[in-house]
């Protein structure tokens, strides 16, 4: 884990669309503790003050500085064998997430990649909440990712890189989706 991979995945969210100037968020484990992105950092422009080291097992001094949504990231880590994940606000996944509770790609890549899908959980609150935390961990593990409805998906992976690719792909799926539903009511 460098500060390279985590400025590399957080430009390429950006430049991709998956996430805007102050969105998203991206985290490694390293041991007992995980480097999380700090709450309000652009990930396009992480700088090393931009990564947070706390504690996966409970909340030390750092955790009010890391990404909001820490309790996600570590129930996540405790749920699984993941060494990393990747929070992403993927715009064709978002609006997916209204009209159903999974997504299932329909190209050739995409079954390939996600051949059960992605689940799509819902939550009082959407955001940064242990309800997601609970709901995501207890899903993620079988399906690499895991869309929270009107907010966003979180991925998993052996470490960033594969993480970004889950995302990316099934966004990819989603837009071809969407294309395909466009010109077959038209």
């Amino acid at each position: 884990m460098t500060l390279k991979s985590f400025q590399n995945i957080g430009s390429d969210l950006f430049l991709a669309g998956l996430n805007n100037s102050n969105s998203g968020n991206l985290s490694v484990r390293k041991n007992d503790k995980m480097v999380i992105s700090k709450t309000g950092s652009m990930l396009h422009r992480l700088s090393e003050d931009d990564l947070i080291e706390t504690s996966i097992a409970a909340e030390d001094e750092n955790t009010s500085k890391a990404s909001r949504e820490y309790p996600v990231h570590k129930a996540i880590y405790a749920a699984t064998d993941a060494n990393a994940v990747v929070h992403a606000h993927c715009p064709n996944l978002i609006a997916l997430s209204f009209y159903s509770d999974a997504f299932k790609p329909i190209d050739a890549e995409g079954c390939y990649y996600f051949p059960d899908g992605a689940p799509v959980i819902v939550a009082k609150n959407a955001i940064a909440s242990e309800e997601v935390g609970e709901k995501a961990a207890a899903v993620i593990g079988k399906y690499g990712a895991v869309v929270v409805r009107g907010h966003g998906v979180f991925a998993v992976g052996a470490d960033l890189c594969e993480a970004y690719k889950r995302v990316s792909s099934l966004e990819h799926s989603a837009k071809i989706y969407n294309i395909y539903c466009n010109l077959k009511s038209s």
